[in-house]
């Protein structure tokens, strides 16, 4: 048995983490009891812990209630990676590196009150979900045993939802709708939902306003029990949901009754859950655009906080200004005199955080502000909808090239896709969370940014007591097939998510049209490399070819050999791992995530190649093999993509994607792969 005692052991999320420690430890060879004696040391930081070795048990310092859990998490990890054997447990410390661990969650409250995620499949489905209190039990209990310590739940509006606001009280949404309407909303969040969506509205839950909120102040209350803090962030301006109240509200700023509107809801918001630990806002989202956008934010939601914390002033609540659309020195002007704690935010690797291991867009953007103000990075992942990623060596450099001593925390999620469940899986039926479906990819960046020396051992002895295999082997594979798409990331950049869709290499033109594209082999000769990546692109290359130049940076044609021995790696390696392995256990979806992989990376390799020798012949048309050599790769990749689309297929249903705005099918895009061809052949 395993026994805790002393100091903070009655607590809720210690009971949590020895719970969780016993499940682990269950039929393994610990060899009878083990017992951890729990210590309340104030010398210990915040949220940290030390682990001592004592009288055949371990003793566990810390200040606070959260450095015990995530002390007795780490250790009941330890022990069941080493199946229970406490002397294979080393003494550890631990400080953590970064202090404010969050995920980003675009919550789909209700078709009538959407996030910027809800023209999706994944958000339609996930509505329901969002009012289950078991899925927040889950939920919540992953992020914790995952380290995060920061929910942050992004809505346009989410006010009608969540809040009965006194002044406007029929603004307050009773029951929890959808629509069987898709919308079909413009890249500002506008027309997310419109008349012809209310014409199709149907009840999933039926609620009353009372109802709702008891069910959120719950959901905080079990955020608190397992130290994780919660946030809301909005784009503005939205006024969704209010459009059969008779106050006239509009999304303009300069409209009076919207102001006060959106200032009471905040301060109702902030009254109803004393547990919400913070407001995130956005300048520029659907708003004027005139200069007035920041003083709007500041007379509403910033005297909305401020007047909170007036009336209880022993209250925290952090205010967090995102940079979207936003002069900095506008915003630090006008909240010079803000009383409460004021923060910012930055999208750190624009949306493409599996890219660089060090963006340098933090970096130019300081260079310009001299600041003192502390700021959040938002970790856009819009990479990985489908496939499991998995490469500790990329997050750890990633984390340690942050800088630490400027921020408080990151919110790491994704715009296009829903972080609920994972409804996309054709053969998994029982839609786990998709952090869950994503454990390995969670657990990193959680862990490593909570302790960022954390050993590779740690990590490859998680994947053999998950597994049953090799982990060192596993682990080395799993490097190989997360790094193909950030390694072509470096040379084929595109700043935001619906200009590039690694998964289905794809894109939505936009503006003036909207349309969804697959990116052809122009498109990969036109393509810039990632700023200051290290790479240069397609067409700046085949020019110094062509004018006999030395290059001394990475070329496109180095980046597809790496891509084209990563998948090699992959596909070798999968085929010895899955010999044996059960047909839809969870090590042969993970294999099969990498083999689908490592033909994607197959397919770009040759594709990145064929756009070098036909960019050369552009150039110089005197280069006639050059054309026959990109005509031959492009043929192989015609191949290579069908065959990548039939297989994906056989796993993943195909899904309607929010900032594609459109439904994406991989076989749609074979007769593309084969019109490369023609490109090549007749420009």
């Amino acid at each position: 048995m395993f026994y805790v005692y002393g100091s903070m052991a009655e607590e809720q999320p210690v009971q949590f983490a020895a719970g969780k420690v016993r499940e682990w430890l269950e039929g393994s060879n610990s060899g009878g009891d083990l017992s951890v004696s729990l210590e309340e040391d104030r010398r210990c930081p915040e949220e940290g812990y030390r682990l001592r070795r004592e009288n055949g048990g371990f003793r566990i310092a810390a200040s606070d209630r959260a450095g015990m859990m995530y002390g007795l998490l780490d250790l009941g990890r330890a022990l069941a990676n080493a199946d229970g054997r406490a002397e294979c447990v080393k003494d550890r410390s631990v400080t953590p590196y970064i202090r404010k661990r969050g995920i980003k969650f675009n919550i789909p409250l209700d078709a009538r009150t959407p996030s910027y995620s809800d023209a999706s499949d994944s958000a339609f489905e996930t509505i329901p979900d969002v009012w289950d209190f078991e899925f927040w039990q889950e939920y919540l209990d992953a992020m914790a045993e995952y380290h995060y310590n920061v929910l942050s739940l992004w809505s346009l509006s989410p006010f009608p939802s969540m809040v009965r606001i006194p002044k406007y009280p029929l603004t307050a949404l009773e029951d929890v709708m959808r629509s069987v309407i898709i919308p079909q909303p413009e890249m500002s969040g506008w027309k997310m939902y419109t008349e012809d969506m209310k014409k199709g509205l149907y009840p999933v839950k039926k609620m009353s306003m009372d109802e709702k909120m008891d069910f959120w102040k719950r959901v905080m209350a079990c955020a608190a029990d397992r130290c994780i803090e919660v946030y809301l962030f909005t784009w503005n301006l939205f006024v969704y949901g209010t459009e059969e109240s008779p106050y006239a509200l509009t999304s303009d700023q300069h409209n009076p009754v919207t102001k006060d509107y959106v200032y009471h809801a905040v301060r109702a918001m902030l009254e109803t859950y004393p547990l919400l630990a913070g407001i995130g806002v956005t300048a520029g989202e659907y708003m004027a655009g005139d200069g007035t956008d920041i003083a709007f934010i500041r007379d509403t939601y910033g005297r909305a906080v401020e007047d909170c914390l007036k009336c209880h002033p022993g209250r925290k609540i952090r205010f967090i200004h995102r940079m979207q659309y936003a002069a900095f020195h506008e915003i630090e002007e006008k909240f010079r005199d803000f009383p409460g704690t004021f923060e910012i935010s930055f999208k750190y690797s624009q949306a493409h955080m599996h890219s660089s291991v060090k963006p340098q867009f933090f970096p130019d953007f300081i260079k310009e502000h001299d600041t003192e103000t502390r700021f959040w990075f938002t970790l856009r992942d819009d990479d990985y909808y489908m496939f499991r990623w998995g490469d500790p060596d990329f997050a750890r450099e990633y984390l340690r090239n942050m800088p630490v001593l400027r921020m408080t925390g990151f919110c790491l999620g994704a715009d296009g896709f829903t972080w609920g469940r994972d409804y996309m899986d054709r053969i998994d039926q029982t839609h786990p969370l998709y952090i869950r479906k994503m454990w390995y990819k969670m657990w990193l960046w959680g862990q490593l940014s909570y302790d960022i020396n954390c050993e590779e051992e740690f990590f490859a002895g998680e994947l053999e007591c998950v597994y049953g295999t090799e982990g060192k082997r596993l682990s080395a594979v799993w490097k190989k097939a997360s790094r193909i798409i950030s390694t072509f990331h470096l040379v084929h950049w595109h700043d935001y998510d619906f200009q590039w869709y690694p998964e289905m290499c794809c894109s939505l033109e936009h503006p003036p049209v909207r349309k969804l594209e697959f990116a052809d082999i122009n498109e990969f000769m036109a393509c810039k490399s990632m700023p200051e990546g290290g790479c240069i692109s397609v067409k700046e290359f085949a020019e110094c070819l062509v004018e006999g130049q030395t290059v001394n940076v990475v070329t496109p044609l180095q980046i597809a050999q790496i891509m084209k021995q990563y998948s090699e790696f992959v596909l070798k390696e999968v085929a010895l791992l899955e010999k044996g392995c059960k047909m839809g256990c969870g090590l042969y979806r993970l294999l099969m995530d990498m083999r689908a992989l490592a033909y994607l990376g197959t397919y770009y390799s040759d594709k990145l190649k064929a756009a070098v020798h036909l960019c050369v012949w552009r150039i110089d048309p005197e280069r006639y093999q050059e054309k026959e050599a990109a005509v031959g790769l492009l043929r192989d990749c015609a191949g290579h993509w069908k065959m990548y689309s039939s297989f994906i297929k056989q796993y993943y249903k195909p899904q309607r994607f929010a900032r594609l705005c459109s439904y994406v099918d991989p076989e749609y895009f074979d007769r593309w792969a084969e019109l490369d061809i023609q490109l090549a052949e007749n420009q």
